[in-house]
């Protein structure tokens, strides 16, 4: 709130009513435990005693008595940081306290009155309208001014104080909390936990993100409320939570407004007594009130959290490994897991977590339990959503949509908004299909309803934050979701924040693999790391309808199959990333099927449009090339900036759809010259030597199509078309002319040519399609 200027007096601070510059607020005092962990006793001499010696600002400056005397450059999670030292052999007095503390007392005491007069007058308004008043009490120093400031207002029964124990918490926030309990033993204490380990939810969910912070609401807000309901006694208890969020700490935080109904949850009002402070005038109230300080600041640390947390910056990271190793180490070996399992080398797993990749984390590629569960298709007026591998029950999370009444085994109807949606349940080996009766024929918000259960049904682990959503506490996921008579429909629970799963947003999977930023987006599909397989394709092909229900592939490789079809374009999605149909070209390639040379020929064509690795290899490998996996990995990396990691698996799922599938021996697009080698032995693009006309002729249609032209010349197909029948098979050109002969001389039209000394034409018939030609040719 006020500006922070240096006092070489007591070598400390000064707050400071004016509108001048001062040192900056983001500040904090250096005691010499940080300098011993990175090593200033080198340079500098000091006392080891508990008062501060010098201060830090932006965590890394180090200045004393006003002066700049060194820097922390670099640095990350197993390697120290640089340290730029202005000053040599300074020996240096510790900061004098009290008489900084004293020059401090009006200005300090007028902000904390301010405070005060704020606790009180907001628990007198709120008071009436709310079940519970809670201090929500982190062991940091935020939460600690929060916690002593409520309890210079507040009696004692007027409030409880909830620790939120994530169970990734460094030891010294447990002995800053238990410090707290004897500095407070008049005050209720509590502790608020999840009914899950922290470790079993980073395996179920997957590693929290900065994208998936599923953590604070699991961990912390969901088990807190919780807690406030149990000890409110009521199912819905409104709560009057104090907190210690300042505008200081980040720019998201820097908007909020000092009181926030609603902010985080429906029943809940937070109320931040210290939101306008800064850091200094946060640590001049510790020091004035005597109040034990988390000894992890005297570290070097700026705020206290998670052991392990993907918001975290280097500096936590520097500190807390050499610190709190111990309390890192097995969230550690997930994250170098769930490295090795997204293809980095073992040995470079530790320079991916130096980098902080992991905290970048998107989706649930590469995760055990990752994947695509709900796969949404549409029959007429019906919608049929198949659950593979789902945890729950649908027909119980089905109670939330609306009346729901069970006529049968696995079968029954919804009632929601005045209109019945007939269902039945069918289960399989390793999924649950839900067909809907009129479903198709609702608005986008009963769709998403709908979609929401699905959602629920198939990844739900049980993490509660569904639970505190619900008004009535007719809604219980512990172990096992029970949803009673007492449910409203409100949908509060199938939208948390505009999300239907917490667990589904944090383990489904986009379509395509990693994108580039220049003066092209290239996206490179990894299809993780995954080629189709013959067998794959002809389970499809059997009965493309029933094969999303009935086949036996594991998540990651049915979504790896799912991105392969419809880069074939044999199935396409709908306006949901979840659902699909079967194409026309599915359809009639279903009736050829998977042992058929021209039905590979035709999704290899597709492939070269839609598939960037199929693509890089056509253009990029020259026909009678061969090629080891290794130097495709290389080589590709002059087209795309991407990490070896994801061109190899790119590159190890386009050596898995050659090698187990025709196109590689079959067509002759990548012989296997050393089979069985496990690291990929070298691969022969050879080329098809005794193409099939219909192949062909579906070749050329496909590239009138996409130059939109119908006229067309044997020469340009040879000299640097990007699709045709050379580009995508190799084919000789006495070979070429010769198919095209034979198929002019059929007569139906569809093709023409003149190949005769200097004239190559060929005419194609615009009013064909090329899906249409495979019935035709």
């Amino acid at each position: 709130m006020y500006e922070i200027q240096w006092d070489n007096d007591t070598g400390g601070i000064l707050l400071a009513d004016t509108r001048e510059t001062g040192v900056g607020s983001e500040i904090r005092p250096v005691f010499f435990e940080e300098l011993d962990l990175l090593g200033f006793d080198r340079h500098w001499s000091y006392p080891r005693v508990e008062e501060p010696l010098l201060w830090a600002i932006g965590g890394r400056k180090y200045y004393y008595r006003g002066e700049l005397v060194a820097e922390a450059e670099g640095g990350g999670l197993f390697s120290r940081p640089e340290l730029k030292i202005h000053r040599s052999g300074l020996a240096l007095d510790p900061v004098k306290v009290e008489a900084m503390v004293a020059k401090n007392g009006p200005l300090l005491q007028g902000l904390v009155q301010r405070s005060l007069k704020f606790i009180y007058q907001t628990y007198t308004r709120k008071q009436k309208r709310v079940d519970i008043v809670a201090v929500a009490f982190s062991g940091g120093k935020d939460s600690l001014v929060t916690l002593d400031l409520v309890q210079r207002v507040l009696e004692p029964d007027q409030f409880v104080v909830v620790f939120g124990d994530t169970g990734m918490e460094i030891r010294d926030t447990y002995l800053a909390v238990k410090a707290a309990r004897e500095r407070w033993p008049h005050l209720t204490f509590h502790t608020a936990r999840s009914v899950k380990d922290a470790r079993t939810s980073w395996r179920e969910m997957g590693p929290p993100s900065r994208i998936h912070r599923w953590c604070c609401s699991v961990h912390k807000s969901v088990p807190t409320l919780l807690l406030l309901r149990q000890l409110a006694g009521k199912a819905a208890a409104k709560a009057l939570i104090f907190d210690g969020v300042r505008h200081e700490e980040s720019a998201g935080r820097s908007t909020y407004m000092s009181i926030t109904p609603g902010g985080k949850h429906k029943t809940q009002i937070n109320a931040s007594p210290i939101i306008a402070w800064n850091a200094g005038e946060v640590f001049l109230y510790l020091f004035d009130r005597r109040l034990l300080l988390n000894r992890a600041y005297r570290h070097g640390v700026t705020r206290v959290g998670c052991a392990v947390c993907p918001m975290a910056s280097s500096w936590w990271d520097i500190i807390s490994w050499k610190v709190y190793q111990q309390d890192m180490r097995c969230f550690i070996d997930e994250l170098r897991t769930y490295a090795i399992n997204s293809g980095v080398c073992p040995k470079e797993a530790d320079r991916y977590l130096e980098e902080g990749n992991w905290k970048g984390r998107a989706g649930g590629r590469y995760l055990p339990g990752g994947g695509n569960r709900v796969v949404e298709q549409v029959k007429g007026g019906r919608v049929i959503f198949t659950l593979r591998q789902p945890t729950e029950d649908w027909q119980e999370w089905a109670k939330t949509l609306g009346r729901l009444a069970r006529t049968g085994a696995g079968q029954g109807h919804i009632e929601r908004g005045g209109t019945v949606y007939p269902y039945v349940v069918r289960r399989n080996d390793n999924s649950v299909s839900v067909e809907v009766d009129g479903l198709a024929y609702a608005d986008r918000y009963v769709l998403k309803a709908f979609r929401a259960v699905a959602l629920k049904s198939a990844y739900c682990c049980h993490c509660q934050a569904c639970q505190v959503e619900c008004p009535t506490g007719a809604l219980v996921t512990h172990e096992q979701v029970r949803v009673s008579d007492d449910c409203l429909a409100c949908g509060l629970c199938l939208d948390l924040h505009g999300e239907a799963c917490l667990t589904a947003k944090s383990l489904a999977t986009s379509e395509g693999g990693l994108s580039m930023n220049g003066n092209q987006k290239k996206t490179l599909h990894t299809y993780e790391h995954f080629g189709m397989e013959k067998g794959w394709l002809a389970a499809f092909l059997a009965s493309p309808m029933d094969w999303v229900s009935s086949n036996s592939l594991g998540n990651r490789q049915f979504n790896a199959m799912l991105l392969w079809l419809k880069h074939a374009e044999l199935i396409t999605s709908g306006s949901s990333k979840r659902s699909l149909a079967v194409t026309d070209l599915g359809e009639k390639l279903a009736r050829r099927g998977a042992s058929d040379l021209v039905t590979w020929a035709v999704i290899w064509t597709n492939l070269a449009r839609n598939s960037t690795p199929v693509r890089w290899y056509l253009t990029a490998v020259p026909w009678g090339a061969t090629m080891t996996k290794a130097e495709w990995v290389i080589k590709m990396g002059e087209a795309y900036s991407q990490s070896e990691t994801t061109r190899r698996n790119a590159m190890t799922a386009l050596f898995g759809l050659l090698t187990k599938t025709p196109l590689g021996n079959g067509l002759g697009l990548g012989e296997e010259v050393e089979p069985g080698k496990r690291t990929g032995g070298a691969l022969y693009k050879k080329g098809w030597h005794d193409p099939d006309p219909v192949a062909i002729l579906y070749a050329l249609y496909r590239y009138a199509e996409k130059t939109g032209r119908y006229e067309l010349t044997v020469r340009e197909l040879y000299e640097g078309a990007d699709e045709g029948p050379y580009t995508l098979f190799g084919v000789r050109r006495e070979t070429l002319e010769g198919i095209l002969r034979g198929l002019s001389a059929r007569g139906d039209g569809l093709i023409r040519v003149n190949i005769v000394r200097d004239l190559d034409n060929i005419f194609l018939d615009h009013a064909y399609k090329a899906v249409e030609v495979l019935d035709l040719a």
